[in-house]
């Protein structure tokens, strides 16, 4: 009989969905997902970041068994049913969540938090830090295990927690083979599908994929651009997202229209085309504790350079081989970075070391070391 595993969470994402159907469709073990909140991402959802629904299309046909539940206890009652040998418990909002650890823990369930919190995301030193700090180390005590989505996460669980735990990680993992499978495909096509957008065989294509907020601080990576482009004229910048900067950004680049290209918002199953066809990707976000679209420029054998407010960048990026990581909004540094990595001619040794560090993370690493833990 298949061991059963729980995973409540507030609504799917992008990267989860394709997981959860690999397990499904593998039978690796029985997984049983229960959404807090309604299909988000699915269509009906909407980013109230960016007030745009996600176009997540690769997920459509994907199938595990999953429920949308609003009422905690109706949760709580058919998880009893199910008589789980664990369940994960991604984050402690909303309040339902923390509810229902309450709850399973006093079944005598065994549970665990998947948590994104950072060390350098968190404010302790002030009082209200101190406070919340006590807190959460009492809050952490109900919990059997931790499942971190990164190495900065799994400090932040244990420093806080003053317990010792079982850590076993859940990140916030790409499907890297699909990924991977696309970049190969459009390899084959990359001058033409340059060609459709204006770009030169030669140029070196700098990549940034992220919500126009100030959170993710698109104006950082534009001025930088600009910077560095006074002393490399090959470069140009390719800008995916959208949002609420979308004006000054526009305002921004037509200053200089012909070295900028900005598709929008585009769906999910196109991102690998815009990975494939660049030569660096940048993520320059202020405060982002993990940041998945490391992992999705990785897969594709980019380098990667990123703010030291990304989480992820700790365990995907060598430093100075497969990526660098600058200080938040510094421009000078990140034009500095732009303009060095753009000097770098066929680093093939540098796309190597970002592919497999995109597969040290993924879903195969991932249920490797869930099924170890379980026994």
């Amino acid at each position: 009989m298949l061991k059963k595993i729980v995973i409540i969470q507030n609504h799917p994402t992008q990267f989860d969905v394709p997981l959860f159907s690999y397990i499904s469709n593998k039978k690796l073990f029985k997984l049983v997902i229960f959404y807090t909140e309604t299909n988000y991402g699915g269509g009906s959802g909407v980013d109230s970041e960016i007030s745009i629904a996600p176009q997540w299309d690769h997920t459509t046909d994907l199938i595990y068994e999953h429920y949308f539940r609003r009422s905690t206890f109706k949760i709580w009652r058919e998880i009893v049913q199910l008589n789980p040998i664990h369940i994960i418990i991604c984050g402690w909002y909303p309040r339902s969540h923390a509810f229902l650890a309450i709850l399973l823990r006093i079944s005598g369930f065994s549970i665990g938090i998947r948590s994104d919190n950072t060390l350098m995301h968190t404010k302790l030193t002030s009082f209200h830090g101190l406070v919340k700090r006590f807190i959460m180390a009492f809050w952490l005590g109900i919990y059997n295990v931790w499942h971190p989505v990164g190495s900065l996460s799994s400090d932040y669980l244990n420093k806080l927690s003053f317990l010792k735990r079982d850590s076993i990680y859940f990140p916030y993992s790409i499907d890297v083979d699909w990924f991977e499978g696309n970049n190969k495909s459009i390899n084959t096509k990359r001058i033409e599908l340059r060609n459709n957008l204006g770009i030169s065989p030669d140029n070196f294509i700098i990549l940034g994929v992220m919500k126009w907020s100030d959170r993710e601080d698109p104006i950082t990576l534009v001025n930088a651009f600009i910077r560095a482009y006074q002393s490399n004229h090959n470069i140009r910048l390719l800008l995916v997202g959208d949002g609420p900067l979308r004006n000054k950004i526009m305002d921004l680049i037509s200053q200089a229209p012909n070295l900028f290209i900005a598709p929008g918002y585009v769906k999910y199953s196109e991102l690998p085309m815009y990975y494939s066809i660049s030569d660096l990707f940048v993520h320059p976000a202020k405060s982002e504790p993990y940041g998945v679209s490391i992992q999705e420029a990785m897969a594709c054998g980019l380098p990667v350079l990123a703010s030291s407010m990304v989480g992820a960048a700790s365990d995907f990026i060598v430093p100075g081989v497969n990526g660098d990581i600058f200080p938040v909004g510094d421009v000078n540094s990140l034009a500095n970075y732009i303009n060095m990595y753009a000097s770098k001619v066929d680093d093939h040794f540098s796309r190597d070391v970002s592919i497999l560090k995109s597969e040290e993370w993924s879903y195969i690493n991932t249920i490797k070391k869930w099924n170890k833990w379980l026994g």
